[in-house]
């Protein structure tokens, strides 16, 4: 019966995999995980999180990784990050795992399916980025009562009170916000008045209102930079309206004030995109002043800065987010139990006056780009 039942469930895996790479992505996302492109060997891509706990490990673990998403420019090189520890603990200690996501980034309701086969197949651990944090987070206060599945939450906010959650990896978003700050007032170091607006993500998360809020609170010290934005807490919340609208409100905001110099600041992919396609509309006078610096590097942001679009962005590290996490659920399962206790992810910030050095040239390989 029993060995019935871990048929049943591994179909049941397989199928949820399949169809968590054939749905349609939040553009700009792939149909499949990138897996083939996985990242060149570097010291800042592959080091272990593991702090010595691995004669430990146990190969009757199985560790579960639920992601928002394993497709795209960001989430494609976290999947390759996790897939590669998975692949280092089969070889090495026989531990089995897997990594899944929703068909389409931000279903919360299918994310709440896939933790239900967790809790199903008794996992030893789960390493989750949640796709929701109210809405996940009330399902993990639910449905995860003890700390018999322990969870490290990664990349964002979750809020839960579980006692299941050990621990989490996240870039340190506020940090990584005024250094995106520290970028502007070199990118704009011969302008004397500037009007900047910052596309935010969602004030509802922590982790991603500070990627807006630590540039806010760096700006009100230099009166060189004016906030465009009054209104509210002074970010432009993208996520409470469309691309669309988005774009429409940046075009004609830079109509409307032909005579003043605007700094636009990202905080994804998306919103980077948002700003180069409201931009690349007007005449080259009005282009002429604005400047665009964004957020979560890869192969298209490095594109946008050799053509000039963008000025730079900030980086984070998905590869490591992915693969380091993977190593620490299995350290605290080692018996390790600081192993992600205030652990953060390393972050970069690449722009047209450093994109040649060797430490960007490090840091896009991890990424699985070729330079």
């Amino acid at each position: 019966m029993k060995r019935t039942l871990s048929i049943v469930l591994s179909i049941i895996m397989v199928m949820m995999l399949v169809t968590a790479c054939s749905g349609k992505q939040d553009a700009p996302q792939s149909s499949t995980p990138e897996s083939s492109a996985k990242p060149a060997p570097s010291s800042s891509a592959v080091e272990p999180a593991s702090s010595g706990s691995a004669g430990k490990y146990d190969p009757n673990w199985k560790i579960a990784c639920v992601y928002s998403s394993i497709t795209g420019d960001y989430w494609g090189v976290a999947y390759n990050g996790c897939k590669a520890a998975l692949d280092e603990l089969k070889a090495e200690y026989g531990i089995s795992g897997y990594c899944v996501a929703p068909a389409q980034s931000g279903d919360y309701t299918q994310q709440m399916d896939l933790l239900d086969t967790v809790l199903l197949e008794k996992a030893s651990g789960l390493v989750l980025c949640p796709s929701n944090s109210e809405s996940i987070g009330a399902y993990v206060t639910d449905k995860f009562t003890d700390d018999s599945i322990p969870i490290i939450v990664i990349d964002r906010s979750l809020n839960s009170d579980s006692p299941a959650i050990i621990g989490s990896y996240a870039t340190d978003a506020y940090s990584m916000s005024q250094g995106q700050f520290e970028m502007a007032k070199k990118a704009m170091a011969d302008k004397d008045e500037v009007y900047f607006i910052h596309l935010g993500i969602s004030p509802e998360n922590q982790q991603w209102a500070d990627r807006s809020y630590g540039f806010l609170d760096s700006a009100k010290n230099d009166p060189k930079f004016i906030n465009y934005i009054e209104d509210g807490d002074g970010v432009y919340w993208v996520g409470q309206v469309t691309d669309q609208i988005c774009v429409q409100f940046l075009q004609d905001t830079f109509n409307s004030n032909p005579d003043k110099t605007f700094l636009i600041l990202g905080t994804s992919n998306g919103y980077n995109n948002d700003a180069v396609t409201a931009v690349s509309e007007l005449s080259k006078e009005k282009k002429a002043n604005i400047t665009i610096i964004g957020w979560d590097f890869s192969a298209t942001e490095l594109g946008l800065l050799k053509t000039g679009e963008m000025y730079g962005a900030m980086g984070q590290n998905p590869f490591k987010m992915g693969y380091d996490s993977t190593f620490m659920m299995c350290d605290y399962l080692a018996g390790d139990k600081e192993a992600a206790k205030d652990k953060t992810v390393p972050w970069i910030g690449i722009d047209i006056t450093n994109v040649d050095s060797d430490e960007s040239k490090e840091y896009m390989k991890s990424l699985g780009m070729n330079v």
